[in-house]
């Protein structure tokens, strides 16, 4: 069974079926092929990875995104990225990620921080002379935070699946996040002094000060959701419906961008993209069944452990898995069929499954950015006008850098452990 389930998995992945079909076909291929086990499992196990409440911050976010963008948040955010560090060698670059953190902490979506802010600083590199594809690939890595940098949709993945604190998950994952951000701007910097790319003016102290106040109402944004949940005050999934009303009380009567007749749209597109996510989810969670009921983890596990017991080794092992399956699998569906993998791995090494999880969506944030399931790099290529082929040979400084950023987090687990002390 196991041996039908992957195989006909990695087939239909290389011919470029969609993740979610390729799951259920394959899921259903396994079944068939074990007449002991009922077809009835497919409606029950899919509806079983549905039924949990903390899986409603989803769409609740992706929501919230939506709606951040259309209201004019993130041209504010940019905005005030030019001001911090806009003069700096590369100043486009720099402003780039630094708005891509920022509008992540709104978001939880790579693709939303992606498009968002690729929308608007691509044009501006064009016009100063910056490499098209130097260009598009920065917005995809950058973009990728959106996955690390709390509100992050595959932290609440990894809390459901893994049986985490989601509010630990998420705060956990900002250094983490900023981490990744400082090893691209650190790469953006020494391109840029090759390249010779410009930097921005300079502003002064009151520009600053101009710019943070015209921001602040934005930014208050993921203080009010991640400091509710520091707080006790709402919970990570009450956070999200927090986000769309504050969202929409920016957009329709401060910002003034969003207008009534807007809503069915962004409702729209909401409703897709949410369905396509919980669709992978749910079948997922099948596919997640039949690999463990066949005891799957146990003999990864076993494997692993008979090469070395060298928890460093094994670990690296582990990050190597991840960016294997990075390669082919979307982030949704990999931490709920790796996450009952690797957790007996882990759990036996002592790694605290905050650790883990921050580190398995690190890993897979880089995923999103290679070949040939990059889907960051699709959304660049779209919005730049370019070949995703053009993409992919400018991303590989990026993706090295978040590479080291993820050696960083998955061997210095304070980075991902010490900011969620403070919610015991």
């Amino acid at each position: 069974m196991i041996a039908i389930l992957l195989i006909t998995f990695l087939i239909l992945i290389l011919l470029n079926i969609p993740i979610a079909f390729a799951l259920a076909i394959a899921c259903l291929l396994a079944l068939l092929s074990d007449p002991v086990l009922p077809l009835t499992l497919i409606p029950q196990r899919v509806f079983n990875g549905l039924d949990s409440f903390p899986l409603l911050a989803i769409p609740f976010f992706i929501l919230a995104g939506a709606i951040m963008d259309r209201g004019g948040v993130s041209a504010k955010i940019i905005n005030l990225a030019n001001v911090l560090v806009g003069h700096i060698r590369g100043g486009l670059a720099m402003i780039t990620i630094v708005a891509s953190m920022i509008f992540s902490s709104m978001t939880g979506s790579s693709t939303a921080a992606t498009a968002a802010i690729g929308k608007i600083v691509v044009p501006s590199m064009n016009e100063k002379g910056y490499s098209k594809g130097f260009s598009a690939a920065l917005v995809a890595a950058s973009g990728s935070l959106g996955s690390v940098i709390p509100p992050s949709i595959t932290l609440i993945i990894f809390g459901v699946v893994g049986g985490a604190s989601i509010g630990k998950l998420l705060i956990g994952g900002i250094l983490p996040g900023v981490i990744l951000g400082l090893m691209l701007m650190l790469v953006s910097y020494i391109i840029a002094l090759i390249m010779k790319y410009p930097s921005e003016q300079k502003h002064s102290i009151k520009d600053l000060g101009r710019s943070f106040v015209d921001a602040i109402l934005a930014l208050f944004m993921p203080i009010l959701m991640l400091g509710g949940i520091l707080l006790g005050v709402f919970t990570a999934t009450e956070s999200a419906v927090v986000a769309i009303l504050y969202g929409l009380i920016l957009g329709m009567f401060v910002y003034k961008k969003i207008h009534i007749r807007d809503l069915p749209k962004i409702f729209y597109e909401t409703i897709l993209i949410s369905s396509m996510v919980v669709m992978i989810i749910g079948i997922a969670d099948l596919f997640g069944w039949l690999v463990t009921s066949q005891q799957l983890p146990q003999l990864i596990a076993g494997l692993i452990t008979s090469i070395t017991t060298n928890p460093y080794l094994i670990l690296f092992f582990i990050l190597l898995l991840l960016l294997f399956v990075g390669l082919f699998m979307e982030a949704s569906a990999a931490i709920i069929i790796l996450t009952p993998v690797l957790l007996p791995i882990t759990n036996s090494m002592g790694v605290d499954p905050i650790h883990l999880g921050v580190v398995m969506i690190s890993a897979l944030a880089i995923g999103v950015v290679t070949p040939p399931m990059g889907v960051n790099l699709f959304v660049a290529s779209a919005i730049t006008n370019l070949n995703v082929s053009v993409v992919i040979k400018h991303i590989w400084p990026f993706v090295l850098a978040m590479f080291i950023g993820l050696i960083i987090i998955a061997y210095f687990p304070f980075t991902a452990t010490w900011l969620p002390t403070f919610l015991d």
